[in-house]
């Protein structure tokens, strides 16, 4: 069992080092078993083997719980923004406390950028097509195959120059609140 998400993610030889690892595994008798690797251990991986014929077109989600979190504390209560003068009083977090308050609950990884600049969700992102292709029917809306991007090819956002102010005027607009969405 590995909670590494590094292997799910990456090639070798141009071939993925995930279907390596099972055939090493199956060729001694083992199954290699990865589901804690990607969203904290939701049974993903085991939930679509028990799902025969399905096709998965779209994989959409928040796959890192640190820039949720830290979105999340910098918004603070949005409910209870402040508008004056028509501008709007941020009333949450800044990035620098949100942050520190996800390090103290231990869910940053050790090199905080892969998390706030969007590496650990495109690396999730990457695990999972890489595990759905050969699982399960992966194709596009349009009926083609899809091919797993590399890892460097997955678009990635940061989080860190997020402005405050746009995230209370985008709630207080359109009620949309703004998240680290990998798709």
């Amino acid at each position: 069992a590995s909670a590494n998400k590094c292997p799910l993610t990456h090639t070798r030889n141009d071939k993925e080092t995930y279907f390596e690892l099972q055939g090493i595994a199956k060729r001694n008798g083992k199954i290699y078993l990865h589901e804690s690797a990607v969203m904290d251990g939701v049974p993903i991986f085991s939930f679509w083997d028990n799902l025969p014929g399905v096709t998965c077109t779209k994989i959409r989600g928040l796959l890192n719980s640190t820039s949720t979190m830290i979105l999340s504390r910098i918004e603070g209560n949005i409910d209870k923004v402040v508008e004056s003068d028509g501008q709007v009083e941020h009333v949450g977090e800044t990035f620098e406390e949100a942050l520190e308050a996800a390090k103290k609950v231990g869910i940053v990884e050790e090199d905080e950028s892969l998390d706030i600049d969007g590496w650990d969700a495109a690396m999730k992102l990457r695990a999972l097509c890489v595990f759905l292709s050969s699982s399960v029917n992966l194709s596009s809306p349009e009926g083609h195959d899809v091919i797993v991007p590399p890892l460097e090819a997955i678009p990635r956002d940061t989080i860190s120059q997020i402005d405050p102010e746009l995230i209370c005027t985008e709630f207080r607009t359109s009620r949309k609140k703004v998240r680290s969405v990998a798709s």
